[in-house]
């Protein structure tokens, strides 16, 4: 008997634990937007979803959700200072999408804000990340849509995305981190912005409909509209790239698969599918480096163009290797390696303290840049134009 007695005190000091955090309510934070806070540093701004815990995530996720907020100076103050003022204990199990503002992702304070908290609050390393222009409550709940309250069906298409058009890349938080610091591809995140607003042009410049968010020539039922990329240098944005400028750039890294591209003709424009036939050929010597790109091109309506194949295959490959130029130029002028040239020349180094040296001098701005594409044409031999 004297044995059994710590058991049963052991057991009621339990039983009162579970009493005080009931085990069937919980608030599932599913998505966390961080931007400048009035009174305190920052404002994290959580999307959740209280459900019961005998629901599977799936089901859960399909409930109506509510947003809360709390200004604060780090992620873990806000969850403490959001404990009073909620039904439930708050659980980051769900947790798949982390948004920062344009304002802080051009601070730098991405890391101060999350720093520490992340693994405190069981947050998972894959996350997904994407920077927002826009108010944080109102960006977030221009990403609902009726039908899908949780957004995880705009989160699984940022991948088909990214797959089928190459407009955005799918970054995660371990991805983007491990680019703050290592000098070898900086972070080219997913952005967004509310529409209606201002048109604003790319880093790049050069083209008249930038496909990026916010400035969409659509209405759907999202009033936050995603396509185009931040770019970073380091832990720093320092620009944004229009869809079809992010696209060039996945070309050249090996990431695209798919897209379609206006190409300058005459007095108009001509549309092609691009597909993606092998990886890039890329090198690196003595401070320049070379990208060799392989696609194939469908036209779309090829009866409507007078012109050969030779002629056109032509065109396209030097208008990609220019607007490629364009961009890395563009970009590298920040001192922002989103096309991973870091990969390449890392491996001249003996040791990561020379190369972390190196990496740090501004190198970036001074490599010669050479870009090739070589496109197939693909076409139906009932196409007597490109025959």
């Amino acid at each position: 008997m004297k044995r059994a007695i710590p058991l049963v005190l052991l057991l009621s000091l339990l039983c009162g634990c579970l009493r005080g955090v009931p085990l069937d309510r919980y608030c599932y934070v599913l998505d966390i937007g961080v931007e400048r806070g009035n009174t305190l540093p920052y404002r994290f701004v959580f999307l959740l979803n209280q459900d019961t815990a005998g629901q599977g995530e799936a089901e859960a996720d399909r409930g109506q959700v509510s947003m809360v907020s709390a200004e604060e100076r780090s992620l873990f103050a806000a969850v403490d200072a959001l404990s009073g003022a909620l039904p439930a204990q708050l659980s980051f199990e769900r947790t798949t999408l982390l948004v920062f503002s344009r304002e802080l992702a051009e601070a730098g304070e991405i890391e101060a804000v999350t720093e520490g908290a992340l693994s405190r609050l069981k947050i998972r390393q894959n996350v997904w990340v994407m920077v927002v222009k826009g108010d944080m409550r109102s960006a977030l709940s221009g990403l609902v849509s009726p039908g899908d309250p949780s957004m995880n069906r705009l989160k699984a298409n940022v991948t088909l995305f990214e797959e089928n058009y190459g407009y955005v890349e799918d970054w995660g938080l371990s991805g983007m981190r491990e680019a703050f610091h290592t000098h070898t591809e900086d972070a080219l995140l997913p952005y967004a912005a509310l529409t209606g607003g201002a048109l604003e042009e790319d880093m790049a410049a050069g083209q008249p409909y930038p496909y990026l968010g916010g400035g969409l020539l659509g209405e759907g039922q999202l009033k936050t509209t995603l396509s185009g990329s931040a770019v970073f240098a380091g832990d720093r944005m320092v620009g944004v790239l229009s869809g079809q400028h992010t696209m060039l750039v996945l070309m050249a890294k090996g990431t695209f698969r798919a897209g379609h591209v206006s190409l300058p003709w005459g007095e108009g424009t001509i549309d092609l599918a691009l597909y993606a036939l092998n990886r890039p050929k890329r090198s690196w010597s003595k401070g320049r480096f070379g990208c060799e790109v392989f696609l194939e091109a469908d036209l779309e309506d090829p009866t409507r163009l007078d012109v050969d194949a030779r002629e056109l295959i032509d065109a396209v490959q030097g208008y990609l290797a220019a607007e490629m130029d364009r961009v890395f130029r563009a970009t590298a002028r920040a001192g922002a390696d989103v096309f991973g040239v870091g990969r390449e020349a890392i491996r001249a180094f003996h040791s990561w303290e020379e190369w972390a040296a190196f990496g740090s001098t501004g190198w970036l701005r001074d490599v010669e840049a050479t870009f090739t594409v070589r496109v197939k044409l693909s076409h139906s031999p009932h196409d007597p134009a490109l025959e």
